[in-house]
C-alpha cells in the first residue's frame, strides 16, 4: 500500500536531523574569485552554426585540434565550449607560444574559470586531482562545470535543454545513491531499523546534502505497483551519526575529536588529576566512556566509522573516482561512464580500448593535453601527477618526449561515448569480493597467501606511521603497507607476474589499491581442470598459457590449459553495456533501494525460455509495462544491437552486436533450441535441468522432456532464478576484518573535510569461490529459489585513545536481532557453458559423497571458514585460558604459519628459532630503532590469559563479548571478556559488577558438564521481538493494519522472520541435575543492570529436566536448532526443544559410555567407548544407527567434522582424521601424534584464516598445540571445497592446566539451523533461508523418503513432445 513509502516519516526526519553542512578546507583556504566574465547560460537546445563558433573561437586559439569540439560524434548537435564549459571565448591566446610564457598563462586565467581551490586541483592542470572526494561538493559550481559539464550539480544547466528526462533519472538511481550499500549497512549492523532503506547520496547545486524525491503525482509518492517493484517514495541525505542506538556489539560510543583540557582526552573518564569530565552531552557519559563499562573510547560503531571514512565506500556518481591507480580513474556525473579512462590493457576487459592501457592516460588530438607528461616538478608547485609548467620552470629532463609516460588522469578522449567497457564500469562496481563485475571478469579479492614469495618482501617492512598513512590513504588494507604493493608501481605491474607464479593469476587492474586473484576450475579436492574436466598438474607449464598465447588474449580465448572462471559473456567480448542498456545505468526515474530492483533486463528476454523463442522485451523489476522493445536498439555505428536471422538448417539464429567494438558479434544461445532434441544445440543436460518433471523424485523414474507441461516442472521459471544452475561459481567473503584506532585523526571521505580521531581499515579474511548456497530470493523477484551469498561480514578490533588494545571477535547485530554475518541472494556473473551446476550440487548424489555439500547448500555451515581470531580460548581443568595465536596487526596471520614467515619473517623468526614455535607470555620490540625511536619496532606484550574456575572446564564458548562456560562443580557463568587485550584493565576477564547495582551471570548446578548455545554468532532476540510489537504508523500518524485487521508491525514491514524461541537460552548439561536451561538473552541488549541470570522453570515446575535419570551423567550437548542430542549414561538422548520451557524426549539409542557428538546435514557422528559411530538424522528426532561406518577407536573423545574430513581427538593416539566424504564409508586418513609429542587429545577445532586451514588440539597435559593443515607449499590444491590436509605443527602452548576444551570458531557460513531457525540477516527485503521443509524437498520425497540423483542424463526418462524416445544405450542427442 502506497502509506507503507512513508512509514515512520517523523522518525526517520529525527534520525537525520543530525546532518550538518560541509565545512571548508582547514589547510587550503578558499580563493575569492569574480565569475561574472566567465559565467555561461544554460546551453541552447538549437543554435546557429555561428553562435556555436562564437562561443568556442578564443578556446580554439589554443586547443586548436579537438576529439569532438562538441562531446557529442553527431555533426547534429550544436554546441559551443562556453556553452558547455563557462569560461570566456572572447579571450585569445597563442599557441605558439610555450605553456609557461607569462602571455599565454594571462591569456589562460583569463578566458578559464578558476577554482577556489587550486590546490587542490593542482591548477592549471586538467587532470583529475587524486583523491578527491568531497571536493566537488566544497567548489564553486561555475568551476565545478568547467571542469565537468556534466557533474549532476551543473549537467542541468550544460545538458538540460536536452537531457533533463535522463539527468532527473540519474540523479535518482542507485548508482548515484548508493542506497544498497548505506541502508544496508545500518540495518545490518543494527544502526536503523529500516529494511526499506530510506538513505542515499544526493547533493544540491551548491553541495549541500539533498533529499530526493519520486516523481510521483504529488511528488515523493509511488503507486501500489510502483512500491510493489520496489521503488521508494523519497531518501534521506546521510546523516554524520554522532550517537547510535545502544546495544550493538559495540553498545554506544560516543564520538571524539576535541580536548577538555591538553593533558585530557576526551573518554570520560578520570583525567591524571583525578578530576571527573563535567562536559556531559548524549552520547557522553560522565563516568564511563559508554554503557560498556570498561569501553574502547572508540566514539563511534565501527560500521558507521566505515560508512563515513574508508575506501570502502569510494565515491558514487556524485564524485570522481580516485585517479590514482588502475581501475580507479573517471569523472563525475555523466562523464563517469560516458567519458572513458584507460583503466585496463586486458582486451576481453576493454576491447578497443585495451591499447591504451591502464594509467588514465590521453590519446587525444588536443596539443594542450597532448604534450603533458608525468613529473618533472615540485608537487608544491603544482608538479607531479596533474603538474603543468608555470612561468619560471625549467623542465631538465633529458629524456625523449617518445619515452616519457604521458600525464595520467585524463579521459583517452574528449568525447561522449555510448560505447562504454566493463573497465569502466569496473572503477566503482569492484567492491571486493561480492560485486558481481569481479566475478564477472573470473576474480576475487587475493588473499595474501597465494604466490606470497612473489608479493611480500625478503626483509620484513618496518613503515613509519607516515609511511602507513601514505599508503593507506590510496589502499585502506592495513597489510598493505608491509608488502610489496604498497609501491605503486610494484602494483601497476602486479599483472606482469602471471607467468612466474605457481597459485594463481592476478588481474590487470587495483582499484582502491587492491590485488584480485583468478577463479580457476577446479574439482572438490581443489585440482585445477581443463575444458574437458581433466586434472591439469600443478607443475604444468602451459596451465595458464600455451605456447602460442601472449601475455594478453583475445575475447574468445580461455587461456591455458586451465579454466579460468569469468562468465562467458565475458570471455566473448560482452561489456557490461551489452546487457545492461542506457535504462540500467540512468535509472528508469524512480527510486530504487536495492540493485535488482533497478535492473530492467533478465535472462530470457534475450535467451528465451524453453518454451519459447526470446521476445527481446525487457522483463526484470524496473521495465516499463510492455519491455523495452531491444529489436528497436541501434548501436553507434547504426546497426542493429540484435538481429533475427536464419541458420543454415533453417533453424532461427539471434545475432548480437558488440556496443562497443563494430568488428564483433555473437550468435546468442536459445533455451529453446537446447531442449530440442531436433536441433543442433540440444543439450540433454540443459533439457533435464529445464524439463524436470515434479513428480520425478516421487516416481522415481525423473521423467523429463518436452512433453512435460509447464506447471508440472520441477525448475519452473517464476519459482527459481535461471541463473541459479547456469552460475559456475559465487563468492563469498567469509569475514573482513575492521581494525579501528581511536587516536588517527583522519577526514571523512563523504563530509567534506570534517575530522575526527577516528580510523578504519579494511582487511579480507577469508574469500571463498566453492560456497554455493540457495535461499529465498527477495519479494519483488517472486521469492524465487536462487543463490545465496555471504556478504557483509564483520570481524571487528580496536585500539583506544590510549593506545590500548580492545578485542571483539565479533560482528554487530543487524536491527531485526539477527546475527550481521548476513547473507543475501546473488547472481554473480559467473554463468558458463559446460561448468554449471549438476544436479548433484543441490539433491542427494547416487555416490553419496555430497553430504557436506549439501550442508553448505542450506546454509548449514560446514565448520571448515570458522574464525579464531586473536586467542584460542581453551578449557582447563584449572579454569580456562585465552591463548596468544596470532599477529595483532593485518594481516592477521597465525604464528609460525605460512603467511607468517612471509609476512612477518623477522616476527616468524623469533617465533619458530627463539621461542621454539611456544605461544608463551613475552615482549617483543625495542627500545630503540634505526631512526633512535620507538615507533616503527614498538614494543608488543604476549599474553595468555588465564582465569580460574571451582572446577574443569568441559565446555566454553565465545559470543560477541561474552564467554559461557560450563564450569563442572562450579555450575554455569558467563564472563566479560570484551578488555581481554587490554592491559590497563586490572582484570582482564572481568567477574565484577558493572554498576552499583551489580549483575550476577553464575548459575549454581550440581556439575555442569557442557553447554551450548543456538549460534554462536551474536544475536539479539529481544530486538527481535520488540520489532515485532512495534505498529506502525503512515506519515500523517494514523497506523496501518495487515489485511485481516491486525496491526502492522515493523517486523512485518521489514518482511523478517521471528526468532525461535531458543536462541534465547543457553542449554547446559549436568551429570547430576540432567538439563538445565538459562535465558542469556540479556546479555546482549546494552543494559547492564538486568543481568541476573537463574534457572528457567519448565512446565512442570521444576529447574532442572531428567525424566527417569535419562539424562543422568550427561556430558555433552550439540544444539542443532530446537533439538538437542545429549551424551549421556543412557547413550545418545535426542529433545525436542522447540518449546525450551516444555522439553519433549524423542529417542535415547543405547551407547557404550557415549562422550560427544557433532552434526553435519543428514548424519551425527558420535564417540564413545567403541570409537566413532554414525546416526542417520535424515528425520532429526529419530536418529538411525549406521553400524558399517563405525571407526573403532580406543579413545575417542570431541569430534570436529569440517567438510569432508573428521577430525577426532583421541587421547594417546593424538588427532586422528577421518575422511568422511562418503559417511557411510569413513576411511582413516591420517593418525597425528608428531612424534609421540600429541598424546594427550581432548578436543579439537578447526578454522579458516586467509587461505589456508588451521586445527587447534586440546592435547591435554601436553596444552593447545596449533597444526597448519594446508599450505601453498605442502598441499597446492588449497583452493580446493574439501582439499586434503597436510598437518604440521606450527605453535604450542604450555596451558595452566590441562587442555580439555575449545570454543569454537565463529560461524561464518551458517544462516539458519537444522531446524529451520534463521540465525543470520539476509540482506534484500523478503529474502531468507529456506525452512525446513522447504530443505526437505530437495532430499525427501512427501513419503519421508530420500531420494538420490545422478549428474548423467538418462535418455530413456525422456517424455516426448517434438522429440524421440531414445534407448538408454542410443545416448543423448548431440554427445
Amino acid at each position: 500500500m502506497r502509506s507503507l513509502s512513508r512509514l515512520l516519516l517523523a522518525i526517520a526526519l529525527m534520525l537525520l536531523a543530525g546532518a550538518v553542512g560541509l565545512r571548508a578546507a582547514e589547510k587550503e583556504k578558499p580563493v575569492k574569485r569574480d565569475y561574472s566574465l566567465v559565467t555561461a547560460a544554460p546551453a541552447p537546445r538549437i543554435q546557429t552554426e555561428a553562435q556555436m563558433a562564437a562561443k568556442s573561437d578564443g578556446c580554439f586559439s589554443c586547443h586548436v585540434r579537438t576529439d569532438q569540439p562538441t562531446m557529442h560524434e553527431t555533426p547534429a548537435v550544436r554546441l559551443g565550449c562556453v556553452d558547455c564549459h563557462g569560461g570566456n571565448a572572447e579571450v585569445f591566446g597563442n599557441s605558439e607560444l610555450a605553456h609557461d610564457d607569462p602571455a599565454y598563462v594571462a591569456a589562460r586565467d583569463a578566458a578559464h574559470v578558476l577554482p577556489k581551490y587550486p590546490e587542490s586541483w593542482h591548477w592549471p592542470s586538467s587532470a583529475n586531482p587524486k583523491r578527491s572526494y568531497a571536493l566537488l561538493n566544497k567548489e564553486d559550481p561555475v568551476f565545478v562545470r568547467f571542469v565537468n559539464p556534466s557533474d549532476y550539480r551543473v549537467a542541468r544547466e550544460s545538458c538540460g535543454a536536452c537531457h533533463i528526462e535522463t539527468i532527473e533519472a540519474a540523479e535518482r538511481s542507485i548508482m548515484a545513491t548508493g542506497a544498497m550499500l548505506w541502508g544496508g549497512a545500518s540495518y545490518n549492523n543494527g544502526i536503523l531499523p529500516f529494511k526499506r532503506y530510506i538513505l542515499g547520496e544526493a547533493y544540491t547545486r551548491d553541495g549541500e546534502p539533498a533529499k530526493i524525491e519520486s516523481p510521483g503525482v504529488p511528488a515523493g509518492t509511488v503507486t501500489d505497483a510502483q512500491e510493489d517493484r520496489g521503488a521508494m517514495a523519497a531518501l534521506y541525505p546521510m546523516p554524520t551519526w554522532h550517537v547510535i542506538p545502544p546495544g550493538d556489539v559495540f553498545r554506544v560510543f560516543e564520538r571524539g575529536g576535541r580536548n577538555i583540557a591538553s593533558q585530557f582526552p576526551e573518554v570520560g573518564i578520570p583525567n591524571p588529576t583525578g578530576l571527573i569530565q563535567r562536559l556531559e552531552e548524549p552520547g557522553r557519559p560522565d563516568l564511563k566512556q559508554s554503557n560498556r563499562g570498561p569501553g574502547t573510547g572508540l566514539r563511534v560503531a565501527i560500521p558507521v566509522l566505515n560508512i563515513h571514512k574508508t575506501r570502502l565506500n569510494d565515491p558514487f556518481m556524485w564524485f570522481m573516482g580516485t585517479n590514482d591507480q588502475p581501475g580507479d580513474y573517471r569523472h563525475s556525473g555523466c562523464a563517469s561512464c560516458h567519458v572513458v579512462y584507460a583503466n585496463d590493457r586486458e582486451p576481453r576487459h576493454s576491447l578497443i580500448y585495451a591499447k591504451h592501457g591502464r594509467d588514465g592516460q590521453s590519446a587525444t588530438v588536443d596539443p594542450t593535453i597532448a604534450s603533458l607528461y608525468e613529473g618533472g616538478h615540485d608537487e608544491s608547485h603544482g608538479g607531479g601527477h596533474g603538474g603543468v609548467k608555470q612561468p619560471g620552470d625549467n623542465d631538465h629532463s633529458e629524456t625523449p618526449d617518445h619515452e616519457r609516460e604521458k600525464q595520467r588522469g585524463h579521459p583517452i578522449r574528449h568525447t561522449f561515448t555510448r560505447s562504454i567497457p566493463t573497465a569502466q564500469c569496473m572503477n566503482c562496481h569492484m567492491h571486493q569480493p561480492n560485486i558481481f563485475l569481479n566475478s564477472y571478469l573470473g576474480y576475487t579479492m587475493w588473499d595474501y597467501e597465494s604466490d606470497a614469495p612473489h608479493m611480500w618482501p625478503k626483509e620484513q617492512k618496518y613503515p613509519t606511521a607516515a609511511e602507513i598513512r601514505a599508503v593507506l590513504d590510496r589502499n585502506p588494507e592495513a597489510a598493505a603497507p608491509k608488502g610489496k604493493w604498497a609501491d605503486i608501481d610494484f602494483l601497476r605491474n602486479v599483472y606482469d607476474l602471471n607467468p612466474e607464479l605457481s597459485d594463481t593469476q592476478f588481474a590487470d587492474y587495483h582499484g582502491h589499491g587492491w590485488n584480485f586473484r583468478a577463479i580457476l576450475k577446479r574439482d572438490r579436492e581443489g585440482n585445477l581442470l581443463d575444458k574437458d574436466g581433466n586434472i591439469v598438474a600443478h607443475d604444468d607449464p602451459e596451465k595458464w598459457r600455451r605456447e602460442d598465447e601472449g601475455k594478453f588474449v583475445e575475447p574468445g580465448v580461455n587461456p591455458g590449459k586451465t579454466v579460468h572462471m569469468m562468465d562467458i559473456h565475458a570471455e566473448k567480448g560482452l561489456q557490461c553495456a551489452d546487457c545492461h542498456f542506457a535504462q540500467d545505468s540512468h535509472g528508469n526515474g524512480l527510486i530504487y533501494t536495492e540493485v535488482a530492483n533497478a535492473v530492467e533486463i533478465g535472462c530470457k528476454d534475450c535467451h528465451g525460455t524453453a518454451d519459447a523463442y526470446p521476445s527481446l522485451r525487457t522483463s526484470g523489476p524496473a521495465a516499463p509495462p510492455k519491455g523495452t522493445d531491444l529489436s528497436l536498439l541501434r548501436n553507434p555505428d547504426g546497426r542493429r544491437r540484435f538481429e533475427w536471422t536464419y541458420g543454415d538448417d533453417g533453424r532461427q539464429v539471434l545475432i548480437q552486436r558488440s556496443i562497443v567494438d563494430p568488428e564483433l558479434e555473437w550468435q546468442v544461445s536459445l533455451t529453446r533450441d537446447s531442449v530440442d532434441p531436433q536441433s543442433r544445440e540440444f543439450n540433454a543436460k540443459s533439457a533435464r535441468a529445464k524439463l524436470m518433471s515434479k513428480q520425478g523424485a516421487e516416481t522415481g523414474l525423473f521423467e523429463f522432456g518436452t512433453g512435460i507441461a509447464p506447471e508440472n516442472r520441477a525448475h519452473g521459471t517464476e519459482e527459481m532464478a535461471c541463473f541459479t544452475c547456469h552460475l559456475s561459481w559465487t563468492t563469498s567473503c567469509g569475514g573482513c576484518h575492521l581494525p579501528i584506532e581511536a587516536n588517527w585523526k583522519t577526514k571523512s571521505h563523504h563530509y567534506g573535510t570534517e575530522e575526527t580521531r577516528n580510523f578504519a581499515t579494511y582487511n579480507p579474511q577469508v574469500a571463498r569461490d566453492q560456497m554455493f548456497q540457495l535461499g529465498r530470493h527477495q519479494t519483488t523477484k517472486g521469492n524465487q529459489v536462487a543463490p545465496i551469498r555471504s556478504t557483509s561480514a564483520l570481524v571487528l578490533s580496536s585500539t583506544n585513545i590510549n593506545r590500548e588494545r580492545i578485542y571483539v571477535q565479533q560482528p554487530p547485530v543487524a536491527a531485526s536481532g539477527y546475527s550481521s554475518q548476513a547473507f543475501a541472494p546473488h547472481f554473480p556473473h559467473t554463468v558458463r557453458l559446460t561448468e554449471t551446476k549438476t544436479c548433484s550440487d543441490c539433491h542427494l548424489s547416487e555416490a553419496d559423497d555430497n553430504n557436506a555439500i549439501m550442508s553448505q547448500l542450506l546454509l548449514l555451515g560446514t565448520n571448515f571458514v570458522n574464525f579464531v581470531g586473536l586467542n584460542a580460548w581453551v578449557g582447563l581443568d584449572t579454569g580456562f585460558e585465552a591463548v596468544r595465536v596470532t599477529e595483532w596487526d593485518e594481516p592477521q596471520a597465525v604464528l609460525g604459519s605460512y603467511l607468517h614467515r612471509y609476512a612477518y619473517p623477522d616476527y616468524w623468526r623469533m617465533h619458530v628459532e627463539d621461542n621454539d614455535r611456544e605461544l608463551k607470555d613475552w615482549v617483543r620490540g625495542k627500545t630503540f630503532d634505526e631512526e633512535v625511536g620507538g615507533e616503527t619496532k614498538a614494543f608488543e606484550q604476549f599474553a595468555n590469559v588465564h582465569e580460574g574456575t571451582r572446577d574443569g572446564v568441559g565446555c566454553l564458548q565465545l559470543r560477541g563479548e561474552y564467554m559461557f562456560v560450563a564450569e563442572g562443580k562450579g555450575g554455569f557463568r558467563v564472563y566479560d571478556v570484551a578488555s581481554i587485550a587490554n592491559k590497563g584493565v586490572s582484570e582482564r576477564i572481568l567477574t565484577a559488577p558493572f554498576s552499583a547495582a551489580g549483575h550476577d551471570t553464575h548459575v549454581k548446578t550440581a556439575n555442569a558438564t557442557c553447554m551450548a548455545l543456538a549460534t554462536n554468532q551474536p544475536v539479539r532476540p529481544d530486538r527481535n521481538k520488540a520489532m515485532a510489537q512495534t505498529p506502525v504508523s503512515d506519515a500523517e500518524g494514523n497506523p496501518v493494519f495487515n489485511a485481516d485487521g491486525s496491526p502492522m508491525t515493523l517486523l512485518q514491514v521489514n518482511q523478517e522472520q521471528p526468532m525461535r524461541p531458543i536462541y534465547d537460552y543457553a542449554v547446559i548439561t549436568d551429570a547430576v541435575e540432567g538439563l538445565v536451561l538459562v535465558n542469556v538473552e540479556t546479555m546482549a541488549d546494552g543494559e547492564f543492570r538486568n543481568n541476573k541470570l537463574d534457572r528457567t522453570r519448565f512446565a512442570d515446575g521444576s529447574t532442572a529436566w531428567n525424566p527417569d535419570g535419562v539424562l543422568t551423567g550427561a556430558r555433552h550437548v550439540t544444539l542443532a536448532g530446537d533439538i538437542a542430542y545429549i551424551a549421556a549414561d543412557a547413550g545418545l538422548v535426542t529433545i525436542d526443544l522447540s518449546n525450551p520451557a516444555d522439553p519433549q524426549l524423542m529417542a535415547v539409542r543405547a551407547l557404550t559410555d557415549a562422550r560427544a557428538s557433532t552434526i553435519q546435514f543428514r548424519y551425527l557422528w558420535v564417540t564413545d567407548a567403541e570409537g566413532v559411530k554414525l546416526f542417520d538424522v535424515t528425520d532429526m528426532r529419530n536418529p538411525v544407527a549406521m553400524p558399517q561406518a563405525t571407526v573403532p577407536l580406543a579413545e575417542a573423545r570431541r569430534i570436529y567434522v569440517a567438510r569432508t574430513y573428521a577430525y577426532v581427538a583421541a587421547k594417546r593416539d593424538g588427532l586422528v582424521i577421518l575422511d568422511v566424504t562418503k559417511p557411510l564409508a569413513p576411511k582413516i586418513y591420517q593418525r597425528v601424534t608428531l612424534d609421540g609429542t600429541l598424546d594427550d587429545a581432548e578436543d579439537v577445532i578447526v578454522g579458516s584464516t586467509n587461505a589456508t586451514l588451521f586445527a587447534y588440539v586440546a592435547d591435554g597435559r601436553n596444552g593447545l598445540k596449533v597444526l597448519q593443515l594446508t599450505t601453498p607449499d605442502s598441499q597446492p590444491n588449497f583452493y580446493g571445497f574439501s582439499p586434503a590436509p597436510k598437518p604440521e605443527l606450527i605453535a604450542w602452548a604450555r596451558t595452566k592446566g590441562a587442555a580439555l576444551s575449545l570454543s569454537k570458531g565463529l560461524d561464518r557460513d551458517r544462516g539458519v539451523d537444522e531446524t529451520g531457525g534463521q540465525m543470520a540477516v539476509f540482506g534484500r527485503l523478503g529474502s531468507r533461508p529456506f525452512n525446513r521443509a522447504e530443505m526437505e524437498k530437495l532430499f525427501l520425497t512427501r513419503a519421508g523418503v530420500p531420494w538420490k540423483v545422478s549428474d548423467i542424463p538418462d535418455m530413456t526418462a525422456w517424455v516426448g513432445g517434438r522429440g524421440p524416445w531414445l534407448d538408454r544405450d542410443a545416448g543423448a542427442p548431440g554427445e
